[in-house]
């Protein structure tokens, strides 16, 4: 077997105590050593690659060694898009999800917590499924002003698109009869007085309006919520959209704190929405940052969610005729974020779910490549340069992101090939929702062309997959099989073509996932002088029936070569 070493200049043969990591069959996923026997960390970054005799030899009497149990090493995950300060936030809230099954059942909940809080102003829920709970419908204020007419009570929707209030929370808020929010909605019944349910962003709004936990009581959750992601596997983390929960001084201050003490268990990648994005952008702090935690991009959203009608589709909702949804965002407002951002060099991620939304954000970012040439980090195939004077780009490290893309069409993804724009895709909503979207959203043609993967795949277009979290609990293994079985939550095969293997699965979850952070260069893959971020996993992903995936533990998790999780 073939091993690799790195030195670095300047330094001793040994510069710190290394660890090495052994008894595990280890996938690098670096072409030229797909797998070694034993791989060694020293100061966070790999050293030595190959059989345990060499790098024991290469490391000294010092080395400590970790059995890693038989199981399978790989790269360490990396999240392309979540919420982790809003999955933080609500872990002091009470979970309403369609596994209470009943609107009876959330309420009971959502009181009893309120009982054995009674110092709390306001009881908060998250995660409520309109058409997973038994009696498919939405909250409305009167069910929660049957929870508490004395205080606050709001709810968010597991999409994080839509909120439900009852009168007193209405009325802290500032939503009445004559109440508007652009870009948003506030629903009322046929008298003009509101029922209590916001979508898009009168549900922002709302979010950024409820009470913030304490920065000492934030910091603890965010340490809990990464050590949530840990046990998953995940070492990298994208936080997409700090300012979701209109409280971005607490949750970059945690961020910020927690760096300095060192108790960062995973990396974190930030993007932030516009007006946070134009605050950092007159101080010129892009790109900014270190391994540990690092400012990226912009968010923004084009359109909303498919469970919530709210998603901008090119054709009519299955369930709801003559409805297509709606752009968040118009389209020139879309192109000016765009463009002035693409023209920083700065990294744009925009939020896709329908058809039409990805349209429209793919114009917004072709005029922009047109204009002022394409990111020159991109890592994908270059378009041509508009003919004229046109002003240096600055530097960007990772590609322009479109997030979800469910509904992308194949002639979509490939020019999101041709101008360097790299989608992450939300499988897990094949298993989750696709017997929904079949029956209730989209019907069966377009629901079986959801997150079409495999498109990618026969493009050679890298991708990256998520689940959204706090829409979903954070997962990989669940992600992959997703991707790769294509099955429903009811055993059903949904667009059988367009699934992929598992180490391609894989692949969207580290070598590919890098590039969405700028991180191609120091994680992704196992080779010497990369970050020490590995997953050990109990089985290997490429000889395991992945319908049997659901058996599969995670033993361990590495972050620079400090075990995270597991023993």
């Amino acid at each position: 077997m073939r091993s690799a070493n790195l030195i670095p200049q300047g330094c001793p043969m040994v510069c710190a105590a290394p660890t090495i990591f052994t008894n595990a069959r280890i996938v690098t996923l670096w072409e030229a050593l797909p797998e070694v026997d034993a791989v060694s960390v020293v100061s966070g970054r790999i050293m030595h690659m190959g059989t345990l005799e060499e790098v024991r030899l290469a490391c000294g009497n010092t080395a400590k060694e970790v059995d890693c149990g038989g199981g399978t090493l790989y790269p360490g995950f990396i999240d392309t898009h979540s919420h982790l300060s809003l999955y933080a936030g609500c872990i002091s809230h009470v979970r309403c999800g369609a596994e209470l099954g009943s609107v009876a059942s959330v309420l009971e909940a959502l009181r009893r917590w309120g009982d054995d809080h009674p110092e709390a102003d306001w009881i908060i829920g998250y995660g409520y499924d309109d058409s997973g709970i038994g009696d498919k419908r939405h909250l409305a204020r009167n069910d929660l002003d049957a929870v508490s007419r004395d205080r606050p009570v709001f709810v968010k929707h597991m999409s994080l698109h839509l909120g439900y209030a009852n009168t007193p929370a209405l009325e802290r808020l500032g939503i009445g009869r004559d109440s508007a929010v652009r870009g948003g909605e506030i629903y009322r019944d046929d008298a003009g007085t509101p029922t209590g349910v916001l979508a898009e962003n009168a549900a922002f709004a709302a979010f950024a309006g409820l009470p913030s936990l304490g920065p000492g009581q934030f910091a603890s959750n965010l340490r809990k919520a990464m050590a949530h992601y840990n046990a998953q596997g995940f070492t990298t983390i994208m936080d997409g959209g700090v300012d979701l929960d209109g409280a971005p001084d607490r949750v970059m201050n945690a961020y910020m704190s927690l760096a300095r003490s060192q108790e960062l268990t995973a990396r974190i990648y930030l993007q932030f929405l516009p007006d946070i994005a134009e605050r950092l952008a007159s101080l010129g702090l892009w790109e900014w940052g270190d391994e540990h935690l690092a400012f990226g991009g912009v968010k923004c959203f084009a359109d909303g969610s498919i469970q919530a009608y709210t998603a901008a589709l090119e054709e009519e909702y299955f369930g709801r005729p003559g409805w297509r949804g709606e752009l968040v965002l118009e389209p020139d407002e879309l192109e000016r974020i765009v463009s002035r951002y693409h023209r920083l060099g700065v990294q744009v991620a925009i939020h896709v779910n329908g058809d039409r939304a990805v349209e429209t954000a793919l114009l917004a970012f072709e005029k922009a490549a047109a204009e002022w040439g394409r990111k020159g980090s991109s890592p994908l195939a270059p378009v041509e340069r508009s003919t004229g004077p046109v002003p240096p780009l600055a530097p960007c490290k990772a590609p322009h992101m479109l997030v979800h893309a469910q509904l992308a069409t194949p002639a979509q993804i490939q020019r999101m090939r041709d101008c360097g724009v790299f989608p992450t895709f939300f499988a897990r909503h094949v298993t989750v929702f696709g017997e929904r979207h079949r029956a209730i959203y989209l019907g069966p043609e377009r629901a079986a062309r959801l997150d079409p993967v495999g498109v990618c795949l026969r493009l050679g277009m890298p991708f990256g997959l998520h689940v959204d979290t706090p829409v979903l609990p954070p997962t990989a293994l669940g992600s992959m099989y997703s991707a790769v079985t294509r099955r429903t939550d009811a055993g059903n095969l949904l667009g059988e073509e367009f699934a992929i293997g598992p180490l391609d699965a894989l692949r969207a979850y580290t070598v590919h996932a890098a590039r969405c952070c700028g991180g191609e260069r120091d994680r992704g893959c196992l080779r010497p002088g990369l970050l020490g971020d590995f997953v050990v996993l109990s089985h290997d992903l490429e000889r395991e029936d992945p319908l049997r995936w659901d058996e599969i533990k995670v033993y361990m998790t590495v972050c620079g070569g400090n075990i995270v999780f597991g023993a």
